[in-house]
């Protein structure tokens, strides 16, 4: 049965579990065809001398989506001591994170080449749930940087080491570091929470159970070719607390969105619209002086085709292109030869490290798109059921580097809903919303607003950067940097960078002034020096 994983035992508010008591709770699953009325019920183990356990533990929780929000918002309530944990996610389950013939091979499936940085914020949750040395280590460290602008020679770009952050970026693929979650949840909460992999949602409405309480009905549908041996294709699952954690094309965030007044998702038209490539990079053992496998790579050049590189545990990096649809440059590449002349002209600096193979694979491979930025609002929940995290709320272009980040930070803000209300979902998921809904939408609109050319990204980067420096009292850090220091929550930063713009403005208008003023006095003195230069003559 490879369609669910389960792991181990673990405490839970009133005590540890013996493992043979997976379930305090009748779990029932409905045919979703209206004319098939039976059901089918997991009855509860025999009762022995266990503890007694508050009901609102042992309800059954529901979690949509087994990626790294989904795995770790399960993660979260087990720790919170909830006993009837049910994860399903669409897809299928990730190799072992020390499965060096996935990790460590890459001719495996492209996904595998996807890789994400875990800043200050991500650590920080991760570390309360436990999780984080697990993670540092399948991940490698990023101490520095090295970037090539247009008019820097392959061999000119010079290594810069982050010396005033309060953390080290850690990279990590993201099939990995939902593997790593999903290893810790076998290994301490296997009799509290299931994960069920090739199994989508397809809809979800809400309704009263026999006993009148609210309840989301989410109806389930195991995915084609799965090797579950489950007779079910699809089922209803019922329950009084489900947590959207499906990613940006959310089923059940469409159902809520039908079913509620104010839940609105926002889509922004994507005018900076980039697709991208990955290919990964071997840096010969004769350049590890020259090219460290500690450092985030990049290149920019005049067509606008860039590159980024980030360092995996094992050593070589992935890289990613980035460019936009339909680039000639791209679109052209047939063969491995026609990939070498490209990076050769293109990305020279980054020649020693392509094998052949990894040319080839580049040139036919397709375009993969990068997500449009959205966000939800001005409430995050439907009922007192249901609610939703990560992408589903908050979703912005990955080179910003707060995807999975804010989506830990979304489950932090979850457990503190959680905390205040005493467990109550009826309270906390509209607590949530409440924490969570204007640091959702900030996040969103200050990555939107940087997504350009120089004046809409660069140009207030170096602006902010430059009188951050001189006017540190003033002048709050760049908007990369603000979003980067997990002390500050998203809408704090949104409000202080409008402060920063109407300071700007009313210091470039008197510098503006003083100039006119200036010019103004020089023009009158020159023109009386030369009305007498025309007497005297």
């Amino acid at each position: 049965h490879t369609g669910t994983a389960y792991s181990l035992c673990s405490p839970c508010h009133m005590g540890a579990w013996p493992a043979p008591f997976k379930r305090l709770h009748q779990s029932k699953r409905h045919a979703p065809n209206p004319l098939h009325t039976a059901e089918v019920t997991t009855l509860a183990p025999p009762a022995l001398d266990i503890p007694d356990v508050d009901p609102k533990y042992a309800a059954p929780v529901v979690i949509i989506g087994g990626g790294p929000a989904g795995l770790a918002t399960a993660l979260m309530m087990a720790r919170r001591g909830f006993t009837n944990i049910k994860v399903y996610e669409r897809l299928a389950e990730p190799p072992a994170p020390d499965d060096l013939s996935v990790w460590g091979d890459f001719e495996q499936a492209s996904e595998r080449l996807y890789m994400i940085g875990l800043n200050g914020r991500g650590q920080a949750v991760l570390r309360s749930l436990g999780v984080l040395d697990r993670i540092a280590a399948q991940s490698s460290k990023v101490l520095g940087r090295m970037d090539w602008r247009p008019e820097t020679p392959p061999d000119g770009a010079k290594q810069q080491r982050y010396t005033n952050r309060t953390y080290t970026t850690l990279c990590i693929q993201r099939g990995r570091l939902a593997s790593c979650l999903l290893q810790e949840i076998r290994e301490k909460y296997s009799h509290v929470v299931d994960v069920e992999f090739d199994v989508g949602c397809r809809a979800a409405s809400w309704g009263p159970d026999s006993e009148g309480q609210e309840v989301c009905k989410v109806v389930l549908e195991r995915q084609a070719g799965s090797s579950s041996s489950s007779v079910a294709a699809s089922w209803v699952e019922e329950s009084p607390f489900v947590i959207g954690a499906d990613g940006a094309g959310s089923s059940l965030r469409s159902a809520m969105e039908a079913a509620s007044p104010q839940l609105r998702v926002k889509r922004y038209e994507d005018k900076n619209q980039l697709v991208y490539r990955t290919i990964p990079l071997f840096w010969p053992k004769h350049m590890a002086d020259t090219r460290p496998s500690d450092l985030n790579y990049s290149a920019r050049t005049k067509s606008g085709i860039n590159m980024d590189c980030l360092p995996t545990k094992e050593g070589p990096l992935i890289g990613v292109v980035l460019y936009k649809p339909g680039t000639p440059a791209i679109q052209k590449l047939k063969t491995k030869e026609d990939a070498r002349a490209f990076f050769q002209e293109t990305f020279p600096m980054f020649m020693p490290g392509l094998r052949e193979i990894d040319l080839e694979r580049f040139a036919q491979k397709g375009d993969s798109n990068l997500p449009v930025f959205t966000y939800t609002g001005p409430v995050l929940h439907h009922g007192n059921s249901a609610c939703l995290v990560g992408d589903t709320i908050h979703t912005v272009k990955p080179y910003f580097g707060q995807g999975v980040n804010s989506a830990f930070e979304d489950i932090k803000v979850l457990e503190q809903a959680l905390e205040e209300t005493g467990d109550d979902f009826n309270k906390a998921v509209p607590r949530y919303s409440t924490l969570r809904a204007k640091d959702a939408e900030a996040l969103v609109v200050l990555s939107e607003s940087l997504d350009g050319g120089f004046l809409t990204f660069v140009g207030p980067l170096i602006l902010d950067s430059m009188l951050h420096r001189m006017l540190p009292w003033l002048f709050s850090p760049n908007i990369i940097a603000s979003l980067q220091n997990e002390k500050w929550q998203f809408s704090q930063i949104r409000q202080r960078k409008k402060v920063d713009r109407a300071l700007q403005v009313a210091l470039l208008a008197a510098i503006a002034a003083v100039v006119v003023k200036v010019l103004s006095v020089v023009v009158m003195w020159a023109s009386r020096l030369i009305g007498k230069l025309w007497a005297g003559a």
